[in-house]
C-alpha cells in the first residue's frame, strides 16, 4: 500500500516541481511571448507551499526525491525574498531626505464598498496626518465626474501641491516644477503620471503608477469564491476558462506598459522614484522590467509578508516603492489600515552623497 502511495506522491512531486520551476521563470518570460509562466508565477505562493508538504512527506518516508524537493525550494530563495522581508532596520527613521507615501484609495469608498458610513471621512484623516512630504493616489476619483476631484482637493489642505489626471493624484509638500503622464492607447484603463519635486537644492523625478487591471466579473468573482471555498461549481471547464482569460489579457497589457514606463525611466534627467500599484507580483515580467536599474524599498528594508491586496483575489504584494540607486532606503512600513482593499504603503529614502 505505501508503494503504490508513494508512486502517487511521486507523479504529484513531478508536477508540483515542474509547476514551481516554470513560476520561477515568469519574471524572465514576456507573456506577449509566451503565457503560460506568467499564470505559474502567480500561483507561486500556493506552488511553493505544496512543495514544502512534500518535501515533509519525503523527509518521513525518507525517500531519494527529497533532495530534489529540497534544490527546487533552495533555487527559489531569491523568489521568496520579494514576497517576505527580513530587513533588520538599523537606521533611525529621522534619517531621511524624503517620505513618501502610495494608497490605492478605492475612490475614496463613493459605493460605500466598505459599508460603513465614515470610511471616506477616515481617509481624509489618514492622509493628512501623514507626516511624510508626498502621497500617491490610485483610484483617486472617478474620470467621468470631475466634480468629486474638485470637492475632493480642499480636503486634502494640508498638501499645496497637487497634480491630478484621469483616476490618479501626487499631493506635495515639496514644490512641483514639472508635470506629465504616459500615453498609453485608449484600450488600456492604466495610467502613470510623473512630477518633477524640489527637493533642497535638487531636482527629483516621481512616477505614479496604476496599471491595468484584471478587470473580473460578477462570474469571475462568483467562480474564484467558490473554488478557494472548495464549493461545487456549476460549470468549472466555462469559469476555468474566463477566468484564465482575463489573467492572460492583463498579464499581456501590464508587460507592454511595463516596457514603456522603462524607457521612459531610461530618459530621466533626474534621480527617480517610483510608486504605486502594479497590480501584479514581485514575480512577473512586469515587476522585473519596471524594476530593471532600480531598488526595491521591501527589499530593502520590509519584514514580514509584504502582501498590500486585501480584496476577494488571492492577498499579493501587488503595491511598491522603487527608487533609483541614488538613493538609499531608510525604512519601508506597510501600514495594516483598512480603508481600502489595499494596505497604504510608506517608504523614507535619504540621498546618496
Amino acid at each position: 500500500m505505501l508503494k503504490l502511495l508513494d508512486k502517487i506522491i511521486f507523479l504529484i512531486s513531478l508536477l508540483a516541481m515542474t509547476g514551481l520551476a516554470g513560476a520561477y521563470t515568469s519574471s524572465y518570460t514576456n507573456p506577449n511571448t509566451f503565457i503560460f509562466p506568467s499564470l505559474l508565477g502567480l500561483a507561486y505562493p500556493y506552488l511553493l507551499i505544496s512543495n514544502l508538504l512534500l518535501f515533509l512527506y519525503w523527509i518521513i518516508r525518507w525517500k531519494k526525491m527529497v533532495w530534489a524537493e529540497l534544490l527546487i525550494i533552495l533555487l527559489g530563495i531569491p523568489a521568496f525574498l520579494t514576497y517576505y522581508g527580513i530587513a533588520n532596520p538599523q537606521e533611525k527613521d529621522d534619517n531621511h531626505d524624503i517620505s513618501i507615501l502610495s494608497y490605492n484609495v478605492r475612490y475614496f469608498d463613493v459605493y460605500n464598498w466598505s459599508k460603513q458610513k465614515d470610511t471616506k471621512e477616515k481617509l481624509f484623516d489618514y492622509l493628512n496626518h501623514f507626516k511624510g512630504d508626498v502621497i500617491c493616489l490610485q483610484e483617486f476619483s472617478i474620470p467621468q465626474t470631475p466634480t468629486i476631484a474638485a470637492t475632493t482637493i480642499p480636503r486634502l489642505k494640508s498638501y499645496p501641491h497637487h497634480y491630478i489626471r484621469k483616476d490618479m493624484a501626487i499631493f506635495s509638500r515639496l514644490p512641483i516644477l514639472t508635470t506629465g503622464y504616459l500615453p498609453f492607447d485608449d484600450q488600456y484603463s492604466s495610467t502613470v503620471l510623473f512630477c518633477d519635486l524640489l527637493l533642497g537644492q535638487d531636482t527629483l523625478r516621481l512616477y505614479s503608477v496604476h496599471l491595468e487591471s484584471y478587470k473580473l466579473g460578477n462570474k469571475e468573482r462568483q467562480f474564484m469564491k467558490q473554488i478557494s471555498q472548495g464549493l461545487k461549481t456549476n460549470d468549472f471547464p466555462e469559469g476555468a476558462r474566463n477566468l484564465t482569460t482575463r489573467l492572460a489579457t492583463a498579464n499581456r497589457n501590464r508587460a507592454r506598459q511595463a516596457e514603456q514606463i522603462h524607457q521612459h525611466i531610461q530618459q530621466s534627467p533626474h534621480k527617480v522614484i517610483l510608486c504605486g500599484d502594479f497590480n501584479d507580483t514581485p514575480l512577473s515580467y512586469t515587476y522585473k522590467t519596471i524594476k530593471t536599474g532600480m531598488i526595491d524599498s521591501f527589499i530593502e528594508k520590509g519584514r514580514g509578508l509584504g502582501n498590500t491586496y486585501i480584496g476577494e483575489f488571492p492577498s499579493f504584494r501587488i503595491d511598491y516603492i522603487l527608487h533609483s540607486p541614488d538613493f538609499k532606503t531608510v525604512s519601508y512600513l506597510r501600514d495594516t489600515t483598512q480603508l481600502s482593499d489595499h494596505y497604504p504603503i510608506q517608504g523614507k529614502l535619504k540621498l546618496k552623497k
